[in-house]
Order: C-alpha cells, then sequence, then structure tokens
C-alpha cells in the first residue's frame, strides 16, 4: 500500500508540473490564416513587430474593433461583418501567433498589443467599439477598463479564465498554477461603456456560471443580456437571432 500510495503522490506531483510548464499549450490554440475571404490588407507595427489583419469598410467615423475566441479563424466574419455594419470600419487583427502573425501569446503580451492597437485605431475615427468572443472578451474588457470606448459587445464571456479552468481541472491546484488569469469580473468596476452580453444557451465551453458571475459584476452599464436560443459556444454567430440583435446593439 505505501509503494502505491507513493506512485500516486509522485504521478500527481509530475502531473502538476507538466501543466504548469505547458499550460499555454492547452490555453492557445492559434490558426493560421486563411486568405478565401480576402488577403490581409493592414498591419500594425507594436514594439517592432508587425501584426497584420483585415480593415473592412474603410472611412467611416464609427470604428469596431473584433479579438477574436481562441481557436477561432476571425477572417470568417468578414461576411457577417461587410453586410451587418456598413457604417462602421471594422478591424479584425489576429493575436501574436494567430493567423500570419509573428510571436507567442501571453496574456500579458496580448494586452500590451491590443492597447497600441486601440490607439492607433481611435486617432482614425470620432468612436470606438469593441467586440470581444469567448478569449476575446479578456481582452475586451481590459481594453474597455483602460481606454474610453464607446460599445462593448461581450460574446460567450467568462469572469476569468482562472475560474474556468477550476472547473475542469478541479484535482489541480489552478490558482497556484495558472499564468494567465484574464480576470474580467475584477476590472468591470472601471468599465464605463455601454456593455452588452450575448450567452449561448448550449455553450458547452464556457459554463453559465462562469458568464452570470461576469454578469452580476456589472451596474448601470449593463444595457442588455441576450440569451439565444439553441445556440453552442462555437454556432451562436450561425442564429438569426444573435445576427438581428448585434445589428441591433451596433446600428
Amino acid at each position: 500500500m505505501k509503494n502505491i500510495f507513493v506512485t500516486l503522490v509522485v504521478f500527481y506531483a509530475l502531473l502538476v508540473l507538466a501543466m504548469y510548464a505547458f499550460q499555454r499549450h492547452f490555453m492557445y490554440f492559434p490558426r493560421s490564416a486563411s486568405d478565401v475571404y480576402g488577403e490581409m490588407n493592414t498591419a500594425f507595427t507594436v514594439d517592432g513587430t508587425q501584426l497584420s489583419g483585415w480593415t473592412l469598410n474603410e472611412g467611416h467615423t464609427r470604428a469596431l474593433i473584433y479579438y477574436g475566441g481562441n481557436a477561432e479563424s476571425i477572417e470568417a466574419n468578414i461576411p457577417l461583418f461587410k453586410a451587418l455594419l456598413p457604417h462602421y470600419t471594422v478591424y479584425l487583427i489576429p493575436y501574436r501567433g494567430y493567423g500570419n502573425n509573428p510571436g507567442t501569446p501571453t496574456e500579458r503580451v496580448l494586452y500590451s498589443d491590443a492597447l497600441k492597437i486601440f490607439e492607433s485605431v481611435k486617432n482614425r475615427h470620432d468612436s470606438v467599439s469593441l467586440m470581444g468572443r469567448s478569449l476575446g472578451t479578456g481582452i475586451a474588457t481590459y481594453v474597455a477598463a483602460n481606454r474610453q470606448v464607446d460599445k462593448l459587445i461581450l460574446v460567450t464571456p467568462f469572469d476569468s479564465v482562472e475560474n474556468v479552468a477550476k472547473d475542469i481541472y478541479w484535482m489541480l491546484p489552478v490558482s497556484w498554477l495558472i499564468k494567465d488569469r484574464y480576470l474580467s469580473s475584477g476590472r468591470v468596476k472601471d468599465i464605463t461603456a455601454q456593455t452588452y452580453v450575448f450567452i449561448a444557451e448550449k455553450d458547452r465551453v464556457i459554463p453559465r456560471a462562469r458568464t452570470d458571475q461576469l454578469v452580476a459584476e456589472f451596474g448601470d452599464q449593463l444595457v442588455e443580456v441576450f440569451v439565444i436560443t439553441g445556440a453552442g459556444h462555437n454556432t451562436i454567430s450561425n442564429f438569426p437571432a444573435y445576427v438581428s440583435d448585434l445589428k441591433r446593439v451596433l446600428n
């Protein structure tokens, strides 16, 4: 029995060490960019690194910056945004390490990149709104808490990646191990933008409790919460209710 116990302890310790060392491999799932929806037509130089992406409907006074989900190919949103938002200039810039962009994603560097891109965008427009999906909601809330934005749209958001990880890896000391926490709920008090939340009724990636906890932190800045009936985490944008509600929010 003693040998079995020692073996289990050693196995657990190795598991904890492996999760700590390789956690970002489990957190970030970058995809290469596709030219199916058109070649990249814009770029921002951030700390000497060129981050390329797509700009849609150039020349409008209002802008929308979209922060994509973890394994999302954000260029797949181009047809939707072109049709839905003809009066917005829309920016789709893959994160470092995503699309064709160089670098390695971490929470700190994605925040820094997002702030610097926001500064460049705001100089070109009268107002800037932000839209984040899943992982992108953590970045959108960070920018909204640190800069003045018009509207903030959060699609399948969470209170923190740390809490999501705790739900999945309940057997591990997540709070001690995790490097990138994305504590959206902790910065709600600093957000002044009109905020809209979209929830996928059948989300199997972000537990509803994690979204509800974030929503509970908002006060008067939260305008409306939409629950898209029948939608899953990765299918929400396929539902007509999502499209019509998003159009109304950004009208």
